[in-house]
């Protein structure tokens, strides 16, 4: 599949301008670097050379080439995933390579599982900036939860495909250039020192465009991954998938997550632990047709992707993918969605100890806003 003239030139575009502002601030630092040694050198070769003046000289110098290398140095946030072996999930990890050589992606170096309803598929260098390229595979546990294994595997179809398209050969090492620069200047724009004043000046008009171009370009490789794993699973099977997510994220934060903190208006500790009992949460309380209801009327009131939005919505998913009345469609198939869930299906010999894990960190996260709720409810100071 050809990717859109229109995403080829966001692409070329976007690349040409990380590389020559990234090369810029490498040789400026560089180059500031040079002069402070340079100037270290003739402060001792040159006794008459005047001493206040070459000191501020030198200070100004080693500031500045310490600011540049902090703009610079910028790996990507470390995942905060649970490595999961291929021994743990043998049938996952064989359906994830399945899934790679229909879509002629490269295979997936690692699989960690997370908290999220989410996935996704990260490519970075082993060493932070430098090193060979890895692929990392992000799956999140209630995401298994919602999903039977066949919808699990065409969300996973659409971000295989973002390997595949966009993230292959050189355009991975493309792609890692434009966000690498795109978090260069977050730190730039962070930073209230003159030479960042300095920097936001003269990089602020580049800074806009990029960020409009990325904005769009997000956008189209949605579209672009979509139709590859369409191609892959069927456009219905990925439509439905998308439906499924869409519903199930709805109920994790606006009914069971909120009933797990409602427990703190009246118990010290939580009665049950939302990870470990994620699975019976989902086949108890969600309520497939006020959801499928609540759903339609979401696809049906006409609301498009906002300007800084990195994805489409849903709608705009749906039609490129040509699919008519997705909710009646899902309606009609959402009986195979009361068999077993992913998670169940893949991890059930590791998910005691991964729910154990994620409620620890779960706990940690909430145990304070926990505390300050229930002591509120007593009418008694925090503990």
């Amino acid at each position: 599949m050809r990717p859109d003239p229109r995403q080829q030139t966001l692409r070329q575009e976007l690349t040409q301008r990380a590389a020559i502002c990234l090369i810029s601030l490498g040789v400026l630092c560089v180059g500031a670097l040079a002069a402070a040694l340079a100037l270290l050198v003739a402060m001792r070769d040159m006794p008459a050379l005047p001493a206040v003046p070459a000191s501020v000289a030198l200070a100004l110098c080693l500031l500045l080439t310490a600011r540049l290398g902090r703009w610079l140095w910028v790996p990507a946030a470390v995942d905060r995933g649970i490595p999961l072996s291929g021994s743990c999930a043998p049938g996952f990890r064989r359906r994830i390579d399945r899934l790679c050589e229909r879509l002629g992606a490269r295979r997936v170096h690692d699989i960690e599982v997370t908290p999220d309803i989410n996935a996704a598929v990260v490519c970075r260098p082993a060493w932070g900036l430098i090193g060979p390229m890895r692929t990392t595979l992000l799956v999140g546990i209630p995401l298994a939860h919602s999903l039977t294994a066949p919808q699990l595997a065409a969300v996973l179809a659409h971000e295989l495909a973002h390997l595949a398209a966009q993230r292959n050969g050189a355009e991975a090492w493309r792609a890692h250039l434009r966000t690498w620069w795109l978090r260069c200047y977050d730190r730039i724009d962070e930073d209230s020192s003159w030479p960042g004043a300095i920097a936001r000046r003269l990089l602020d008009a580049t800074a806009r465009i990029d960020l409009h171009q990325s904005l769009q370009l997000s956008r189209l490789d949605e579209f672009e991954a979509d139709a590859l794993a369409a191609r892959a699973v069927g456009k219905h099977a990925l439509a439905s998938a998308l439906l499924e997510v869409a519903m199930k994220d709805r109920f994790l934060t606006e009914n069971y997550w909120r009933k797990v903190m409602d427990q703190a208006h009246h118990r010290r500790r939580p009665s049950f632990r939302p990870f470990r009992d994620m699975g019976f949460g989902m086949q108890a309380g969600f309520a497939r047709q006020d959801a499928l209801a609540g759903l339609r009327d979401h696809l049906s009131d006409g609301s498009l992707t906002g300007d800084m939005d990195t994805h489409p919505c849903l709608a705009e998913r749906l039609a490129a993918l040509r699919i008519d009345d997705a909710c009646g469609q899902h309606r009609q198939s959402a009986a195979p969605s009361a068999g077993p869930s992913a998670a169940e299906h893949y991890f059930a010999s590791v998910l005691p100890a991964l729910s154990l894990t994620f409620d620890r960190m779960w706990w940690h996260a909430s145990a304070h806003d926990w505390r300050h709720r229930y002591s509120s409810a007593c009418g008694a100071p925090d503990a």
